[in-house]
Parts: structure tokens; C-alpha cells; sequence
């Protein structure tokens, strides 16, 4: 058991640190980095739970007998969804770290994360369309006029939601 434990390999790619830990601020492109490395790594799987625990045991004939063993699977399930975890987990702020660290299992973090930003991601955009809507060029030159529209669009798009004509 121990030989097939270490031939468990390590994705390069969860060895590469995020360019910025999750805040406050910062959810959609926190998310955006982690995804893509995690989708790199065919390891997506882990948070949106299309990667379903194998039985930690299984049952083998041996001399006309079934016996239950260690299923090399789960082992390997195992080890990759907590090299998912860790790579979650060092990912995180200070501040995000502490209201997750509880948790033992990526998905169970990736969940927790997505509930504590959504509500925020959906005030932030009704926020910002309210100020696409309503925000006049007024005394502004017209380049911080088209910049500041501009700004409003990309954070828009950081909120992950559609702009309609």
C-alpha cells in the first residue's frame, strides 16, 4: 500500500502560486486564476464535484474467496483532492483563511467561498449598472468620460454578469 501511495504524482501546475490571494475585493479574478489553473491540472473536478470519491475499499476474489482491500483509487482520490485543498488554502487572505480553515475538503472550502462572495457579487453589479445607467459626462473631458465608462465595463465584467444592450 504504501508503494501505490507513492506513485501518486503531484500537478506542477498547483505548485504555482496565485498572483493574488482572495480578499475582500477580489473574487471574480481570485476565482478566474484558480479555476484555470485547476482546469490545467484536470483538477476542476475536486470543487465542482464531477470528481466523485471512489469506495475507500473494494472486494477482490482470492482462492474462490472475497476479501475487502484498500482500493488504490480512493488513495489516489485522496491525495490529489488534498493537494487541492492546499492549494485553496494557500491561496486565501488572512481574513478568508480563518472562516474556512475548519474545512476539510476542497469542495467543502470552494462552497463556503462561493456563498460568502456571491451575494456580494450580485449587489456589486446591480451597483455598477445603476452607475453605467446613470453616470453623465458632465464637466468631465471626454477620455475620463470614455475611461470611466470603461472602468464601470470591466468591473462589470468582473462581477461575471452580462451587460445587455
Amino acid at each position: 500500500m504504501a508503494s501505490s501511495s507513492s506513485t501518486i504524482a503531484s500537478s506542477p501546475a498547483l505548485s504555482q502560486p496565485v498572483t493574488e490571494k482572495l480578499a475582500r475585493g477580489n473574487f471574480s479574478l481570485w476565482r478566474a486564476q484558480v479555476l484555470a489553473t485547476l482546469r490545467g491540472a484536470q483538477m476542476a473536478g475536486f470543487v465542482d464535484g464531477t470528481k466523485e470519491m471512489p469506495a475507500p475499499t473494494k472486494i477482490v476474489k482470492k482462492d474462490e474467496k472475497d476479501i475487502v482491500v484498500p482500493n488504490p483509487d480512493y488513495t489516489e482520490w485522496v491525495a490529489q483532492e488534498q493537494q487541492v485543498l492546499s492549494y485553496l488554502l494557500l491561496s486565501l487572505s488572512r481574513e478568508i483563511l480563518s472562516q474556512v480553515v475548519h474545512m476539510n475538503t476542497a469542495a467543502g472550502v470552494w462552497t463556503a467561498i462561493e456563498g460568502m462572495f456571491t451575494s456580494q457579487s450580485r449587489a456589486r453589479a446591480i451597483n455598477t449598472r445603476m452607475a453605467l445607467a446613470t453616470t453623465q459626462k458632465g464637466n468631465l473631458s471626454v477620455i475620463n468620460y470614455v475611461n470611466k465608462m470603461r472602468g464601470l465595463a470591466d468591473e462589470m465584467t468582473a462581477t461575471g454578469k452580462k451587460l445587455d444592450d
